[in-house]
């Protein structure tokens, strides 16, 4: 009977579920419920405030741009060269999701929905697309906030939103107060939801237990506005961009609600199919809310170059990632400068499993108290959280056959890492972790024990489930170490040391006593029972200390908190490509501006990261034949040896930018035969003779030793004439030497007179000297001289900038056509440098006829729109270097206008003679269709939830008026 009220529907559809009926309680029972809720919230709270840290205080950002300035130019930068990251694996924060939200911030804060960003890659979606989290509401203090202060606040929101979820959703289940908050805490502090920050991935995770408490609703109220909800959660989370866990999500929630529903109304049929008529109207809400994005993005993605995704079964994390459940850092950190760096094969972001020791005591004590935990939650529940728990575990950590299987279904299991679905899992672990809480402190003082079984047959089968469970959480425990063990001996076998090994003893040792010591503190709430006392009171508030004790030891080392001078700092370089760029494009090519970082400062870019149209990746990737390309990291094909290709010509790449480290093309000019070695000391110049005359691009000098210097060690060149006239000078970073391989010093000094004799001096800025070949009785000296190869070197400060003086501009008028319609051969005649630039490569033949001149001058040129005034002698073709073949339209003089696709991935527009006016948009029916879809489905949904509380007004107003005021039915 007891159990049967219990899982009862409430009578008001506005509470949740009743817990069953409690015992009396005593009153240390009394003070326990008052206290652990506070304390519980406090733990939250120093979670939350004390792992984001400073950021919050403003004294730093929570943006890992201190990584950032470790690379040209920054790096050059002397305040930035002490400058030692702790994290190196948030790469994509600053170099993708940062900037792109800078961008579409500043835009709107100007008024302007920007739905393209030309700066990165060529040309990207922006708003367009879900894939920065730009419609996410976690999203909305970039707009209101300077951008190195918004990524803390952003963290707290998310925190605030994945806690407040929880709580929601467990309190629907009849979960206490504090559980419920506690399984807030271990969702908010789990794996994916720590290492992911930054991202927009936790942006959309924090919203999986909105999600299903959305489906909870649907299960015990049944309404429409709970319909509603779902679609808000669930539009929420598609904003957010990164789909797999919105597939995820969705995947796991709908099989909670097939259980639930059918657990629920048993055979009547009905009331199930009208439960899942509900969560399919809230899914297709959730849809259509953000088909503004959705369609836009689906329309891109199809043209998208997208390789390398597809997943295998043994694409899964290794059994030894799970010993990071209880000890994080057992397997090494992020800190390259740390003693022991991660050392598995997949990285810490994909492979981290952290829990936390006292949240894994709690959910093995749901899992093996099972009897209880059924009687807990509503009917079938229990049984869902621990069979998809088990089911998830394989697949993650098991792959094989049921990786196999689930692989062969479309889109989410074959294109993306099974890993990432840690992020349900995360969820699933810590509402068991609430529901273990919840089953000790309902021990004896709040929950009535389970009816006694006839002759006492049930209690063998449950020391038997108990048995099994500990056993098996025991095994995978032994084989998580060994395996974290084998592999700990594999990274120290060339070494010969055991720093590794010892690590996962230290580090695992700190693991188990948290674990002895959260065993200890179940223990005592178990037996302690109803007697209460303060050794229940102690252990009950022990547990959620551990808990956030334990997070904060996994966050504060990996959540970033960098000085406000790191984010986005302008450099001598960026100064030079503001002022010499314009509407043109640059491209980094040696470790050196190759990210989309610059699109923060609105320099347009053919390199970044970022998804980018087919035809642009084939196009930037050809001079090479597809080396250094990746789906999303868009570098030039063959690096800097490709710098002089005439397909960057092509593609309007006016300049390219090298880290002063890397090597410089040119003429080779070799030092004399080398007689010896030499040290050059410490700030002692030394002046030798350049090989050859002038003009020069770099001189080379000849390490004898391989070692890292002090990121404070320094080399000066001054290039002086033959009157001793310094003419150029560089002074950069020593870096990294390599025994007998060459160390250049650019120097910008192509406008020396040809014939000039010249000479270097060159002074190290260290503790040590550095030792060089030797000719003669000094350095030996060699030289990088110009050539024709359409280069000059133009600008040497923190970077070494090249012109690149055959450049096409990026909107420039064509007279003549040339069609080639076979896409492999169009790219060969493109990098063949047999084109004029006078000339385009249609796919088709034209229509017009061409052969005409004109003067070509651009008067707008915004995120979603170019401009361009025209003044033809003749007809011809206008060609727009930007990959817009699709989702972009054109107009002359106000009429639409056809798109030609023009040199592979760019576009052209016929034009006839006369003065005409071309503006190119980026407004494409998909987006125009999807934007009233959403405000559709957003009238439609805000129309559900007001009819809902209107309804509800109404229905109070008629009880609290009494049986007398309702209305005849006579």
């Amino acid at each position: 009977m007891v159990l049967s009220r219990a899982l009862t529907p409430p009578a008001d559809p506005d509470t949740p579920e009743p817990a069953p009926p409690a015992r009396e309680r005593t009153p240390a029972s009394r003070r326990l419920d008052r206290i652990l809720p506070a304390v519980v919230l406090l733990a939250i709270a120093g979670f939350a405030l004390l792992g984001i840290g400073s950021p919050l205080l403003g004294q730093s950002t929570f943006a890992a741009t201190d990584e950032m300035v470790g690379s040209a130019p920054y790096s050059e930068v002397p305040e930035f060269a002490s400058v030692r990251p702790t994290n190196n694996y948030l790469d994509d924060t600053w170099d993708s999701a940062l900037p792109n939200t800078i961008v579409f911030a500043d835009e709107l804060r100007e008024g302007h929905i920007a739905a393209w960003n030309p700066y990165s890659a060529g040309g990207v979606p922006l708003g367009a697309t879900p894939n920065y989290a730009l419609g996410s509401p976690l999203t909305l203090p970039f707009y209101a906030l300077p951008g190195w202060f918004a990524p803390g606040i952003v963290k707290l929101l998310e925190i605030i939103v994945a806690v407040g979820g929880m709580y929601l959703f467990l309190r629907r289940l009849r979960i206490g107060a504090a559980p419920a908050l506690l399984g807030g805490l271990v969702f908010a502090s789990s794996a994916f939801m720590v290492v992911w920050t930054g991202w927009p991935q936790t942006r959309v995770a924090a919203f999986i237990p909105a999600v299903f408490w959305a489906v909870e609703l649907i299960v015990q109220r049944a309404r429409p506005r709970d319909a509603a909800v779902l679609a808000l959660a669930l539009a929420a989370m598609i904003f957010g961009g990164f789909p797999a866990v919105t597939g995820y999500t969705v995947a796991t929630g709908a099989v909670y609600l097939v259980v639930r529903l059918l657990a629920t109304h048993g055979r009547r049929w009905r009331r199930s199919l009208g439960g899942l008529a509900l969560a399919a109207g809230g899914v297709a809400g959730g849809v259509v809310l953000t088909a503004v994005q959705l369609l836009p993005w689906v329309a891109f993605m199809s043209t998208a170059y997208v390789e390398g995704r597809g997943q295998e079964p043994d694409a899964h994390l290794s059994m030894a990632s799970l010993v990071t459940v209880i000890a994080p850092w057992a397997l090494g950190s992020t800190n390259p400068y740390g003693s022991v760096y991660w050392y598995l094969p997949v990285n810490l972001v994909e492979s981290m499993s952290y829990l936390g020791a006292a949240a894994l005591v709690l959910v093995v004590t749901a899992v093996a108290m099972a009897r209880r935990g059924r009687a807990a939650l509503p009917q079938g529940a229990w049984v869902f959280f621990v069979a998809s728990t088990v089911v998830w575990l394989v697949l993650i950590y098991g792959g094989g056959f049921p990786l196999k299987v689930a692989q062969s279904l479309p889109y989410l299991f074959s294109d993306n890492f099974v890993g990432r679905a840690r992020c349900v899992l995360g969820f699933l672990l810590a509402v068991l972790a609430a529901l273990g809480l919840e089953l000790l402190l309902r021990r004896r003082a709040a929950s009535p024990a389970p009816a006694p079984s006839p002759a006492g047959k049930r209690r063998p089968w449950a020391l038997a489930w108990v048995t099994l469970v500990c056993g098996a959480v025991a095994v995978a425990g032994v084989v998580a170490l060994r395996d974290a063990r084998h592999a700990a001996y594999l990274a120290d076998r060339p070494t010969g040391g055991s720093l590794r090994t010892g690590e996962v003893t230290r580090e695992l040792a700190v693991g188990i006593v948290l674990l002895l010591l959260a065993l200890a503190c179940a223990a005592a709430l178990w037996w302690q029972g109803g007697r209460g006392g303060k050794l229940r009171l102690v252990a009950a508030v022990l547990l959620p200390l551990l808990v956030a004790g334990q997070a904060l030891s996994f966050v504060v080392p990996y959540w970033p908190r960098s000085d406000k001078s790191t984010f986005y700092p302008v450099t001598d370089a960026h100064e030079y490509l503001r002022e010499h760029l314009g509407p043109d494009r640059f491209a980094g090519m040696y470790e050196a501006m190759t990210r989309s970082a610059e699109s923060a400062l609105e320099l347009r870019s053919a390199t970044g990261h970022a998804f980018v149209d087919r035809r642009y990746g084939e196009l930037i990737r050809s001079p090479s034949g597809g080396a250094n390309f990746a789906s999303t990291h868009v570098a030039v094909g063959g690096g800097l040896s490709a710098i002089a290709s005439p397909t960057l010509d092509r593609m309007s790449v006016r300049y390219g930018v090298s880290s002063l480290a890397g090597p410089v093309p040119g003429t080779p000019r070799p030092a004399p035969t080398t007689t010896g070695l030499t040290t050059l000391a410490p700030d002692t110049p030394v002046t030798r003779p350049v090989p050859g005359t002038g003009p020069i691009r770099a001189v080379v000098l000849t390490p004898v030793e391989t070692r890292r210097w002090e990121p404070t060690d320094r080399i000066e060149a001054v290039l002086l004439d033959e009157t001793g006239r310094p003419v150029a000078q560089t002074d950069r970073r020593i870096g990294r030497t390599a025994a007998n391989q060459p160390l250049y010093i650019p120097l910008a000094a192509e406008d020396v007179a040809a014939g000039a004799r010249l000479s270097v001096r060159i002074t190290v800025h260290a503790g040590q000297g550095l030792q060089l070949h030797a000719a003669g009785d000094g350095a030996a000296v060699g030289a990088v001289g110009t050539a024709q190869d359409g280069l000059k070197l133009a600008f040497v400060g923190t970077a070494a900038i090249f012109e690149r003086t055959r450049a096409l501009p990026r909107v420039r008028w064509a007279g003549t056509a040339v069609v080639e319609p076979d896409g492999a051969r169009r790219l060969d005649l493109l990098r063949s440098g047999t084109l004029t630039g006078d000339q385009v490569v249609l796919e088709q033949r034209p229509t017009s006829a061409g052969g005409g001149s004109a003067d070509v001058r651009i008067t707008a040129d915004g995120t979603d729109a170019t401009e361009v005034s025209v003044t033809a002698r003749g007809s011809g073709y206008l060609v727009l270097a930007d990959p817009i073949q699709s989702g972009w339209t054109a107009t002359v003089d106000g009429r639409p206008a056809t798109l030609l696709k023009a040199d592979h991935a760019f576009v052209a527009v016929a034009i006839p003679d006369g003065a005409h006016t071309v503006r190119f948009t980026y407004s494409s029916t998909a987006g125009r269709a999807g934007g009233w879809l959403s405000l559709a489905a957003a009238l439609a949904v805000a129309g559900v939830l007001v009819a809902g509380a209107v309804r509800d007004r109404r229905r109070r107003a008629l009880r609290s008026s009494g049986p007398g005021s309702l209305p005849s039915v006579s």
